[in-house]
């Protein structure tokens, strides 16, 4: 019984206390597609001109959310939340002409704030400035209309939605995963400012919960990820117990919270969805990864929204089966503890609602559990789309903050070479950036990293979900603004620092690169002198001013970005800030990367400012890469210091101080009722875009050949947790995009002959490569790749390939699908566990002996197999398909004589 109400009572609490308030507010949650094109295009964030992308690791979504008041809905705010580096000026604007198409004057720039994740594994060239799109060839038509058709997606999937509903917010300190990867600069700051703070990154995650009137009450949010590699539990855990993480909801409403359920019934609550604000740098995946993500914020908010579809597709099971059973009174009683088993405590956990109980769990879940099963092929295709019009999807949004010093490499920052620490002040190795490389908890396993970075984040909003909150109570209102910040004079103010802010430049260190993405040359963090050779390589572009030099000191500067034009402007002058008001819950939109510091100044400037105008219990937040892309915003002693975040500081100084004084305005403004007016605009350079990546020129195959073949199929038996993979001909993924659908499936025979889903690209256990083998080849393949879960149920399965092909220059893509031969799925622990039991020895030592050999090599000749294909799967996918059966031969050669030396040559 106590294990019950530690799993149930405490997570019903939340929603049973904000039931009475459920129609101040009407929101509304959406989420649409907007993977890019996965083939042929640089990845956007490390600006590696090589990190092209060759494939899928998970899809990307925008989740939009709209507030508005009960009592007059047309006053009214949207939030959007995107799998993308960070937000575009371009998309932007792009998105709010079509809103304003669709709504007329409903949704405008003063009440829409669109912000980016800050994944560096999204699609690059959608900004419309020079600088940003440089190691795109330039903008990139994809990208930018995938992100422009899915925010919009979302925002009417959101608007659609609409409906009364009640939010509240809690908090609560994550520790593990993030760290400060400039912590030389942080110690710049004044000692009695950083002494106000534990930590030298912000610890605290902030959520809103969103809950609605609904048939049955949606008290948790279990987790049923699947990762591909195990490899995550065990390090990500070692990486947790170096820090402990507690919860905690807002002391002033626990008393509120209690008296509120007294008064409620559980069975009128939903939850509608979350969103929550952690910083830390979406760079689980480094600059070698090939494959679009959405790094450890995408998976996190993958892993919440699928574990609270299968919950309510249990609940929905229950309920019929409950109806079917009138007789049985314990129906739901058993229903119950079923879900107890897959939440986050459980007596896997010894029944603890510790903070290491919570975490295993749902690491183990991450790591095991087996997806939901659709239907068909439409099914899954779907359910990777939006959610437009479909009432009761919960969405999850993963925002970012103050994610400017802040790092996902949890272990820090080492030497490739030497396996030492690097250099704390320049990050260097031997005097250069380019061997210094921060380590995740996984490390070198970027994808397990991503899976544990995830896990926690996923985890903290279960548990502030779960945990007693305040009531989001209060006015919606908003204010925006765009600001010249090449032209702003800084007025002296106890917030404030006088001075005035530049046009912009990047200083020689920006090119050094970060211990998250290390650059190149002889650049290193911390320059403020520069280099007599580069200054004439820069001066080639254009020779920065003495007035712009000392506006810029100590800044040496590299690119003096703010005076070169051509072909068009390389970094903008205009950017913008918002702030939204939901009741005493406050976000702040800043167009940049504000380190931690700055984050912290900001926040503590707005809250000052407000002071108790708008009752107690106010909480601001920071959302950062919102509505334009303007580099970092550090401290002015941070600045000083000139390590990659000050060098990347495009306006001076007193970047920070600027904006500080700018949103300011917009909050005094709210206080006193005025609307503010914009006197600069920015502008729509979408016309004089230039891009050099060219189109398909058209697909091909072998003679007798055809598109979606299966070149190499997958072996005829697996064990749950290995590896299964087939290769298929394929045409290039950038015919078709297929949002809103999937390049791939996994199926399951069932008991009437049919084939049905478990799983399709925008799963954590699937994987796509594609590939040409060399890059003017017409000729290309797509490896499908399925992480089996462990406890995945035994049967017969098969890998799908869907894509398009242009078979002619002027041709119109055509779809294809391809299937692969069926296998067989068992589940066992250890296969060689269960052989060496089937062997146990019953009473001749010597026969004993003979039975566990036999075991042993069956269980060699099982590993040696899956090894071995995916040796052939990888040698003949950097040679030539054509050479698959020689690859085969001489595997099948290695393997022989593998067995012989084991004395198993009768295997």
């Amino acid at each position: 019984m106590a294990r019950v109400a530690c799993n149930w009572l405490g997570l019903l609490l939340p929603l049973l206390c904000v039931a009475r308030s459920q129609a101040e507010y009407h929101v509304g949650a959406g989420k649409a597609d907007i993977t890019g094109p996965v083939a042929d295009v640089n990845l956007m964030g490390y600006a590696m001109p090589l990190q092209i992308a060759r494939g899928l690791h998970i899809r990307l979504y925008a989740r939009a959310f709209v507030f508005a008041d009960g009592s007059n809905p047309r006053q009214r705010f949207v939030y959007v939340v995107s799998d993308a580096c960070m937000s575009s000026q371009l998309v932007t604007l792009k998105v709010l002409q079509r809103l304003e198409a669709m709504y007329g004057g409903l949704y405008s720039k003063d009440n829409v704030l669109l912000s980016g994740t800050h994944t560096h594994a999204s699609p690059a060239g959608f900004l419309q400035y020079v600088l940003y799109s440089i190691t795109s060839l330039g903008f990139v038509e994809q990208s930018f209309d995938a992100l422009v058709d899915g925010i919009t997606e979302a925002i009417v999937a959101a608007h659609k939605n609409v409906a009364p509903a009640a939010v509240s917010y809690a908090s609560g300190q994550l520790l593990g995963a993030n760290i400060n990867r400039s912590p030389t600069a942080y110690l710049a700051n004044p000692a009695a400012e950083r002494a106000a703070y534990e930590h030298d990154v912000d610890k605290d995650m902030q959520l809103l919960r969103i809950t609605a009137p609904g048939p049955a009450a949606a008290a948790s949010v279990p987790s049923n990820l699947a990762a591909k590699s195990e490899a995550a539990e065990g390090q990500a855990a070692a990486a947790g117990s170096r820090e402990s993480s507690s919860s905690s909801g807002s002391s002033s409403s626990s008393g509120s919270s209690s008296n509120s359920s007294s008064n409620s019934s559980s069975n009128n609550v939903e939850g509608r969805g979350l969103i929550s604000w952690f910083p830390v740098h979406c760079t689980s995946m480094n600059n070698t990864n090939p494959y679009v993500s959405g790094d450890n914020k995408g998976a996190a908010a993958q892993l919440i929204e699928k574990a609270w579809k299968q919950q309510q597709s249990n609940r929905r099971k229950a309920a019929a089966l409950h109806a079917s059973s009138s007789s049985r009174t314990s129906t739901g009683h058993a229903h119950a503890g079923r879900r107890s088993r897959v939440g986050l405590c459980s007596s896997s956990t010894g029944g603890s609602c510790s903070w290491l109980g919570w975490y295993w769990q749902l690491l183990k879940c991450l790591l095991t559990q087996q997806q939901p099963t659709a239907s068909s092929t439409e099914a899954t295709a779907a359910a990777a789309g939006s959610t437009v019009g479909r009432a009761g999807s919960f969405v999850a949004a993963f925002a970012q903050s103050s994610v400017g010093d802040t790092s996902p490499n949890v272990q820090g920052a080492f030497c490739l070479d030497t396996g030492l620490p690097c250099e704390v002040s320049s990050s260097t190795c031997n005097g250069r950036n380019e061997m210094c490389h921060g380590r995740g908890p996984a490390w070198p396993d970027d994808t397990a990293s991503t899976a544990a970075i995830a896990a926690l984040q996923a985890d903290k909003a279960q548990q502030l979900w779960a945990a007693p909150g305040s009531e989001v109570s209060g006015p919606i209102d908003f204010r925006h603004t765009y600001v010249n910040m090449s032209d702003v004079v800084v007025r002296a103010s106890r917030l404030t620092r006088a001075g005035a802010t530049c046009a912009p430049a990047m200083g020689f260190s920006f090119a050094a690169g970060t211990t998250d993405g290390p650059g190149a040359f002889d650049f290193t963090q911390g320059d403020t002198t520069g280099n007599p050779f580069w200054n004439l390589v820069r001066d080639l572009l254009s020779p920065p001013s003495p007035q712009q030099q000392a506006c810029h000191a100590p800044k040496p500067i590299l690119l003096n970005t703010g005076y070169i034009k051509q072909p068009y402007p390389w970094q903008p002058d205009v950017t913008e800030v918002s702030v939204m008001r939901l009741g005493n819950f406050v976000i702040v939109g800043v167009p940049g990367e504000f380190t931690t510091m700055a984050g912290r100044r900001m926040r503590a400037a707005v809250a000052a400012t407000i002071g108790d105008a708008w009752g107690a219990g106010l909480t601001v937040v920071l959302s950062g890469l919102s509505g334009t892309y303007s580099s970092y915003v550090a401290t002015w002693e941070e600045y000083q210091v000139q390590r990659y975040e000050g060098a990347s500081t495009l306006y001076g100084p007193h970047t920070l101080d600027a904006y500080i004084q700018t949103v300011l305005e917009l909050v005094q403004a709210m206080l006193s009722g005025q609307p503010v007016t914009s006197s600069v605009v920015p502008p729509d350079l979408l016309s004089q875009q230039i891009g050099l990546l060219g189109p398909v020129v058209m697909d091909a195959v072998p003679r007798g050949a055809a598109f979606g073949d299966v070149v190499l199929a997958p072996l005829p038996a697996y064990s749950a947790g290995q590896l299964a993979q087939a290769v298929f001909r394929s045409g290039c993924p950038r015919n078709n995009l297929r949002r809103g659908g999937t390049f791939l499936a996994v199926q399951v025979l069932g008991p009437g002959g049919g084939w049905s889903d478990v799983a399709g690209d925008d799963d954590w256990a699937t994987h796509l490569h594609w590939g040409r083998h060399w890059k003017l080849s017409t000729q290309s393949f797509a490896i499908v790749r399925w992480q089996i879960p462990a406890d995945t149920p035994e049967g017969e399965y098969r890998l799908v390939h869907y894509g398009d092909a242009k078979t002619l220059p002027w041709a119109t893509p055509q779809p294809f699908q391809g299937s692969s031969s069926s296998f067989t799925v068992t589940r066992n622990a250890s296969l060689l566990r269960r052989l060496l039991a089937a062997a146990a020895p019953s009473g001749d030592p010597h026969a004993a002996a003979e039975l566990q050999r036999d075991a042993l090599c069956q269980f060699v000749d099982s590993t040696l197999s899956q090894r071995l294909h995916e040796d052939v799967v990888a040698g003949a996918g950097n040679s030539s398909w054509a050479r698959v059966p020689e690859f085969q031969r001489l595997q099948r050669l290695q393997q022989a004589a593998v067995l012989q030396r084991l004395g198993c040559s009768a295997q």
